[in-house]
């Protein structure tokens, strides 16, 4: 498998996942610290630069719109049209917001670490629809078909709400309580009925949205430090390998020794690509063989899938599209 680096965009400055989303043929990055600059994932060429957005703590494409919490003495909601790069509106946020979901015309944000109120404004205006009268603590929401859904911190506590109204469209309750703060994302989706949840022993637990029924996932690694879904196929991070498991079944379809801490995994025409957080890349095929390895940059941050063999690294200070070639 041969790695070839196609084009590179430079962010002049330290890379974090919460700094890049792609959405389509739009990537979208935050760069010297100040700027929103969307970029053409064909060719890497720049399609708009916006001024004014200082340190996100989160950043995403939804509807159309990207969507990013500046984190900058006064904190603020900005909203940017994703392909022409139109700053739309700007809503004020209480200071140290975090978290961000968009869904059903509107972006729910609020809850990190229990600093601020949860709410939502909405996505063609930027006016406030709710806030809760407190503040709460949850981990990061999840936008899954129209709504949102909240994992309350330190429970095993579970909403479906309306992200509209803030209204609990269902509420289930894990056997214990979810993953605590910044240990990665806890809802994961692995298909159009379920999404998997992670709890703080280390299990993952297969939640079915229709019915409310939970299990665990069999096979899970005791030691796994994190967890990525790619192409149906759940990735674990162990030391020293990744192990990958088929929904339903115990035994590992694959276990990839990959050197440092596995930033993503996604799916490709050739089976799957995963990258560590020391710069390097390993494709699997579909029988769990390694294909190839290469190192791409000293170190990754975020791995993005795109049509075809392309894969989207955002490295220690510059973003690059690699393809993958037989």
């Amino acid at each position: 498998m041969i790695f070839e680096v196609r084009w590179r965009h430079s962010v002049h400055q330290r890379a974090y996942a919460t700094r890049s989303t792609v959405a389509g043929d739009r990537v979208v990055v935050h760069e010297r610290s100040s700027r929103l600059v969307g970029l053409d994932v064909r060719d890497g060429g720049v399609r708009w630069d916006v001024p004014g957005c200082r340190w996100p703590n989160a950043l995403t494409i939804a509807d159309g719109r990207c969507l990013a919490i500046a984190q900058w003495l006064q904190p603020w909601l900005v909203c940017v049209e994703a392909i022409a790069g139109e700053q739309l509106w700007r809503a004020e946020l209480p200071a140290t917001t975090g978290h961000l979901a968009v869904a059903g015309g509107a972006a729910v944000v609020g809850g990190w670490r229990g600093y601020t109120p949860l709410g939502a404004y909405d996505l063609g205006t930027g006016s406030l629809l709710w806030r809760t009268p407190e503040p709460v603590t949850v981990e990061a929401p999840y936008a899954v078909d129209g709504h949102v859904l909240i994992a309350e911190t330190g429970t095993g506590r579970l909403r479906r709400i309306d992200a509209r109204t803030g209204g609990d469209v269902a509420a289930w309750r894990l056997p214990e309580s979810v993953l605590g703060v910044d240990s990665g994302p806890v809802f994961l989706r692995l298909d159009a009925d379920r999404v998997l949840v992670r709890g703080v022993s280390g299990t993952v637990w297969v939640l079915h949205l229709p019915t409310g029924e939970h299990h665990r996932l069999p096979g899970v690694p005791e030691d796994t430090r994190a967890v990525c879904v790619a192409g149906g196929v759940v990735w674990c991070d162990t030391d020293p390998c990744q192990v990958a498991l088929e929904p339903g079944t115990a035994a590992p379809l694959a276990r990839v020794p990959l050197y440092g801490r596995l930033v993503g995994a996604v799916a490709v025409e050739s089976g799957w690509v995963l990258a560590s957080d020391q710069g390097k890349l390993a494709v699997v095929g579909r029988d769990g063989a390694v294909l190839g390895r290469a190192t791409v940059d000293k170190r990754i941050g975020a791995l993005y899938g795109t049509d075809g063999d392309r894969v989207l690294v955002m490295g220690k200070s510059e973003l690059l599209a690699v393809d993958l070639r037989a």
